[in-house]
This record gives C-alpha cells, sequence and structure tokens, in this order.
C-alpha cells in the first residue's frame, strides 16, 4: 500500500508547484514590453563643478595645484559640489517609470566611514553657475545659500541617496523616485548636485568628459506603456 502514497505524493508536490508558479505570474507586472535606455554624459545639457575657494568658476573640478583647477577628475570634498543633470525627453509619452539608476564611477575616496550624498536639485540653474551665483548669464542670481546650500530651496529636503564607499568603481543609485517625478512633471527636471558633508572625507570621481562612454557617468531608465501596469 506504500507505492499509491508515494504516487500520490508525487502528484501533490507537482500541483501544488503548478499553483505556485501560476500564482507567481498573476501577481508579478507584466514588463514584455518594457524598454531600457541608456543616457550617458555626453547627453547631458548641464554641468558645473563649484567650489568656495573658487567662487566664480563653472569648472572648479580637480584643484591641482593650489589656485589652478583641471577637469580630468571631479573631486568633492565639504568646500566643493558637482551639478549634473540628464535631459529625458528621449522617453516616450505615456510611459511609467518602471526603474531608474544612475551610474557613478569613483575613482578613489579617503576619509573614515566615507560616504557621497546626491540631492535632487529644486532651483533653476544654468550658464556660469559657480559657488554665488546659480546663473550669471545677464543678471546674476545668487542660490538661496551659497553653494547650492539651501535644504528645500536650493536643493531637496533630504537626499535622494547617500550611498557608503568600500571599494573604488562603479557606484549604482537608485534614482527612480527622482526620475518618475520628473518624467510626471510634479518636480521640474534641473537634476542632481553631489557633495560631501563629512569633515575629512574626500571623494573623486571620473571627469564625466575626459573618459568613454562606457566609464563615464551614466542613466540607465526602464519604462513601460502604462496599460502595462497591473
Amino acid at each position: 500500500m506504500s507505492k499509491p502514497r508515494r504516487t500520490f505524493s508525487c502528484f501533490a508536490t507537482v500541483a501544488l508547484t503548478l499553483v505556485s508558479v501560476l500564482i507567481t505570474w498573476t501577481i508579478t507586472p507584466s514588463r514584455a514590453n518594457a524598454r531600457t535606455i541608456l543616457l550617458d554624459a555626453y547627453t547631458c545639457d548641464r554641468m558645473a563643478a563649484i567650489a568656495e575657494n573658487a567662487p566664480m568658476q563653472s569648472w572648479a573640478m580637480m584643484e591641482s595645484p593650489a589656485g589652478q583647477f583641471l577637469t580630468n577628475a571631479v573631486i568633492l570634498t565639504q568646500q566643493s559640489r558637482f551639478l549634473i543633470r540628464f535631459p529625458l525627453d528621449k522617453i516616450p509619452k505615456d510611459q511609467q517609470i518602471a526603474y531608474a539608476e544612475l551610474v557613478v564611477p569613483v575613482q578613489t575616496y579617503g576619509g573614515n566611514d566615507a560616504r557621497f550624498f546626491i540631492w535632487r536639485m529644486l532651483t533653476d540653474w544654468g550658464l556660469g553657475a559657480c559657488f554665488n551665483y546659480r546663473t550669471t548669464l545677464g543678471e546674476k542670481i545668487p542660490w538661496a545659500k551659497p553653494g547650492a546650500a539651501g535644504i528645500s530651496s536650493d536643493r531637496a529636503t533630504r537626499p535622494t541617496a547617500t550611498p557608503r564607499l568600500t571599494q573604488n568603481g562603479d557606484v549604482v543609485i537608485n534614482v527612480t523616485e527622482d526620475v518618475e517625478l520628473w518624467y510626471t512633471g510634479v518636480a521640474l527636471n534641473q537634476g542632481w548636485i553631489f557633495t560631501v558633508e563629512d569633515p575629512g572625507t574626500t571623494v573623486q570621481f571620473n571627469s564625466p568628459i575626459w573618459t568613454s562612454q562606457q566609464t563615464t557617468w551614466r542613466l540607465r531608465i526602464t519604462y513601460e506603456p502604462k496599460a502595462d501596469k497591473k
């Protein structure tokens, strides 16, 4: 009599497995029509590297030697910032943002428990943006606080992410919420600002304009038609 019991057990296991697969398939949103685009730094329409000791410069990326600034790396300390904006016009209309990630290439870093901050920018900035002003084209318009430091005025109330660094190389940051806000028009796309907030911390990134498309800053966005969302 033991064989029938084993046969029944086998059939029961198969049946339960099939039910589990069907349930999983039913509750998992379809991605059949999803598309992914990759935007690199060469598609950006705004960038600025600003520093407290170069208050009127837009490209104060890497100070070496003192008082002279190069553009072959981006070095962040408490006294410097980097701003970047990716336009989203390559995403078709009437889509749903499924996922977005920003890939940032870190060359090296220093300091105890090193980390950097990425914030969604709130205020408009553009040509001539520097530590003192968000634009110097025509009329000089100051930041709410120098260095775009105004919380809830220049930048968002809280950071989008605060990656802690454990090794050099690409850091992948989930920026889905920011991209969705921009794409839907809930917030204007003013890009991001990168900062270091901890004393003694230094973070050095690949320059977005001195590296190849494979090793530069990249924004990867997956989207799908709204009708496909369950």
